[in-house]
């Protein structure tokens, strides 16, 4: 409630001396009036904030003003309840150093205050964590769903313009989120909620395209970039050119992730085979027939006799009795 100055029925009987209490002294100019219950915003409590002031006489209307900038104390903490006795609101009064001869209260024995505060939601906290969740790795690269979330006891705030932090607690295994919210209002701490939650979180994995057998060579139509759920993601490549040309050390399914610990080098020279050695320098290439001098998988470096010549040269595997000398 905010100071009324305004001429009332009440300010009438007043001046008939049937209603209220007024000092001996002086012509009574303002009438106050505080109810027994009200709700305050702010840190503190001014007369203005939790009284109804009427004026008796337009000549008290400095007196009005004044009356209603009084600080009767410290506002009770959001969501809080405060009693003052009707002896606490008069020292209050007097130490306003006012003239109050010219003005008329009505004071409850008890005045009970609750301070407006601003209620915190489930709702609104879970937006906040989807939203630190979208920023933050490996949920950012992944797709991932709350699946279940609590929070600790909400906080009231104070008004005024709220400010959020999150800070989560480290752990290795992010389908599972704990941390803390810290709130600051106006840039002034203010509360903290406690929150854990379950992820269903599924990121990128290179999976196999249909069943392929144990020593199977990998091509690009056995691969597909797909979101498989995290705990079977673990390990699996996503780097398409990381598997192709690889041999498989073991069968695999269907849709089941490719990791490297299945794969082992393609040897795709062995030693005594007849290979092409391919020269390239500038725009010229050129061509011979060599002999491999041990077993090479794609991108080794291996021994190769020329034919023509006799001599032998190091060249590096780049496909199937394909090498490429190395100058």
């Amino acid at each position: 409630m905010t100071g009324r100055i305004w001429t009332s029925l009440a300010g009438l009987l007043l001046a008939l001396g049937l209603w209220g209490w007024s000092a001996p002294l002086g012509a009574a100019q303002v009438n106050v009036t505080v109810p027994p219950e009200n709700t305050v915003a702010g840190p503190r409590v001014l007369l203005g904030d939790v009284a109804f002031i009427d004026l008796i006489d337009p000549a008290g209307a400095e007196l009005a003003r004044l009356l209603a900038q009084i600080d009767l104390g410290a506002a009770p903490a959001p969501g809080q309840r405060l009693v003052w006795r009707r002896a606490q609101l008069e020292q209050r009064l007097s130490a306003s150093r006012l003239n109050l001869s010219e003005a008329v209260f009505s004071l409850p024995e008890e005045l009970a205050l609750t301070s407006r505060g601003q209620e915190l939601t489930q709702g609104s906290l879970r937006l906040a964590l989807e939203r630190y969740l979208s920023e933050t790795e490996p949920y950012r690269s992944g797709t991932f769903q709350l699946a279940a979330v609590n929070f600790g006891s909400l906080p009231t705030l104070p008004p005024g313009k709220i400010g959020y932090r999150f800070v989560p607690q480290a752990s290795s295994n992010p389908t599972y989120l704990a941390g803390n919210f810290f709130f600051a209002v106006d840039g002034q701490e203010a509360g903290r909620v406690r929150v854990t939650a379950q992820i269903d979180l599924t990121t990128p994995a290179l999976v196999a395209t249909r069943a392929l057998a144990k020593g199977h060579v990998l091509e690009e139509e056995d691969l597909s970039l797909t979101q498989v759920p995290y705990a079977q993601a673990k390990g699996a490549l996503t780097d398409p050119s990381l598997a192709v040309g690889q041999t498989l050390k073991a069968a695999l399914t269907a849709g089941e992730p490719v990791r490297d610990r299945n794969l082992t080098k393609s040897i795709m020279v062995r030693r005594g085979d007849m290979v092409t050695i391919i020269a390239q320098q500038g725009g010229l290439t050129v061509s011979a027939s060599g002999q491999a001098r041990q077993d090479g998988a794609l991108g080794d470096t291996i021994g190769i006799v020329n034919l023509n010549s006799k001599k032998v040269v190091n060249g590096r595997v780049i496909g199937p009795n394909q090498v490429e000398i190395i100058f």
